[in-house]
């Protein structure tokens, strides 16, 4: 069981419209069998405060009309599903940024081909760069409150991110690495990363300030405003601790 912590304005759970926040992944399950994202996303948004789709079906029920904030996840055995689906929707994935919508673009990707892949907004991510250490390069963020700055894995993560105009968020065990970046796009915001987050809080291998990161991420990628507007959703800086 997990309970909240509010730093800030937020005194409980972010709930959210199942309207404006989409979690997509593979079809018929989990990356590598986890539940971590379900986990998470229950926390931060409220069970039925969000809708679960797949890559292969996304597009036809509205991912890019019916959302606000995307969440994706393209790890392990979703990693075909998901190059497919980027490849298929750069476009449209730049234009819904652009339009105001936030998205999370995360895939530690297993072996997939191609290693390197174009996720647009000229940013690439790289299959080939495993680490088992991540470190924050701005502590102050809101996704490290009340979590630290180092986090362990066996990987945390898979794939490495670059690309123009972003800011690093993390770098990985091997030096100048970035396992986490983010960029504003238009009227809306982005957040890449190549990070094992279904392990995150819930292996005795993952360090357990990655429960409290996990969350911090999503409700900050969902709530972090554009440019010159308000927030989507309620502002606050929202940080978990496990009950143990």
């Amino acid at each position: 069981m997990r309970r909240l912590l509010a730093l800030g304005v937020v005194a409980s759970v972010c709930t959210a419209a199942s309207s404006q926040v989409a979690y997509v992944s593979m079809s018929g399950g989990e990356p590598w069998g986890m539940p971590g994202n379900v986990n998470a996303m229950n926390d931060v948004f409220g069970v039925g405060g969000w809708d679960r789709l797949d890559f292969p079906t996304a597009v036809s029920k509205g991912v890019f009309s019916n959302y606000h904030c995307i969440i994706m996840d393209g790890g392990d055995g979703a990693d075909a599903e998901f190059n497919a689906f980027v490849n298929a929707n750069r476009a449209a994935m730049e234009a819904f940024v652009a339009g105001g919508g936030n998205m999370l673009i995360n895939a530690a990707r297993w072996g997939s081909s191609p290693l390197v892949l174009d996720v647009g907004f000229g940013v690439f991510l790289d299959n080939n760069f495993p680490h088992d250490t991540g470190n924050a390069v701005d502590g102050s963020h809101p996704i490290y409150s009340g979590t630290g700055t180092f986090f362990d894995g066996d990987f945390l993560a898979h794939d490495i991110v670059y690309g123009s105009g972003l800011t690093d968020l993390m770098f990985g065990s091997s030096g100048p690495d970035i396992i986490l970046a983010e960029k504003s796009h238009g009227s809306g915001h982005v957040v890449f990363g190549g990070l094992t987050l279904p392990f995150f809080g819930e292996h005795p291998l993952w360090s357990a300030n990655t429960a409290d990161f996990h969350r911090n991420l999503y409700h900050y990628v969902c709530t972090v405003p554009a440019p010159g507007t308000l927030a989507p959703l309620a502002l606050g800086v929202l940080a978990f601790r496990r009950r143990r």
